[in-house]
């Protein structure tokens, strides 16, 4: 019986798998943002502890979704170890400046990760939460990956951007991984929405080009996206009806 239960509960987890990447992903974009804002004044470094134990975190929610083969797990854990341990040890003290070795792990690990799962959605045949979920947890997956683009960025060419509206004494940059890390994330999901606030400029051409090219992707995955997930609704409903 006990083995029973231990079997049923595997099977629901490994079953929503991509509701715990959305839950990592949506607590890497709330929680850092309000600890730096709500905070305690006498923890100034506690927004950066936050931000890279919560995209560890992340990150190692995305393994679990998108582990499925033996070569999957030896790509994603190759990508996924590393990261985890600079930004661990980024949380507990290490180096405060952005390492071009830790953003380009980063976009490796967030690109393949986004891509297995982007391969789950177009072999679902089915529309499920889990499948909601992971078409979800694609474009959040997006967006950090710009985010993590633009911090590389302006890490390997300073002045790419530029802040048009004064914050006081708050620090203003676009430094993922710190304490900053809510501004690039705030470009990169403003921009893939097409939102377009204006309060930070990408000054460069190619931060500009950079810009061009996510909101065309966050558009033409939305499309894309829909079209999927009608037609999977449509399929499984015409089937399910030639059954009865």
């Amino acid at each position: 019986m006990h083995s029973t239960l231990s079997n049923e509960r595997r099977t629901a987890l490994l079953g929503n798998r991509f509701v715990v990447l959305l839950g990592g992903l949506t607590l890497l974009m709330l929680a850092a943002p309000l600890v730096r804002d709500f905070g305690p004044d006498r923890f100034p470094g506690l927004a950066s502890i936050v931000t890279n134990i919560l995209f560890s975190a992340m990150l190692l929610s995305a393994a679990f979704a998108v582990s499925r083969s033996r070569l999957t797990v030896i790509i994603v854990s190759a990508l996924a170890v590393p990261s985890v341990v600079l930004h661990a040890t980024a949380a507990l003290g290490g180096p405060a400046e952005p390492a071009v070795a830790t953003h380009v792990l980063d976009l490796l690990y967030l690109g393949c990760t986004a891509a297995l799962v982007l391969r789950h959605l177009f072999r679902s045949e089915r529309v499920t939460v889990d499948t909601i979920s992971a078409s979800v947890c694609v474009y959040l997956l997006i967006g950090v990956m710009w985010a993590v683009a633009y911090s590389l960025l302006e890490t390997l060419n300073p002045g790419s951007f530029v802040f048009s509206v004064a914050a006081g004494d708050e620090a203003q940059s676009m430094s993922f991984g710190g304490e900053e890390s809510i501004f690039p994330l705030y470009f990169s999901f403003v921009t893939m929405s097409t939102l377009g606030y204006g309060d930070i400029v990408p000054a460069s051409s190619s931060a500009r080009m950079f810009a061009v090219v996510e909101a065309i992707m966050g558009q033409i995955y939305l499309t894309i996206l829909v079209a999927r997930l009608v037609g999977m609704h449509i399929a499984h409903s015409t089937i399910a009806a030639r059954t009865r």
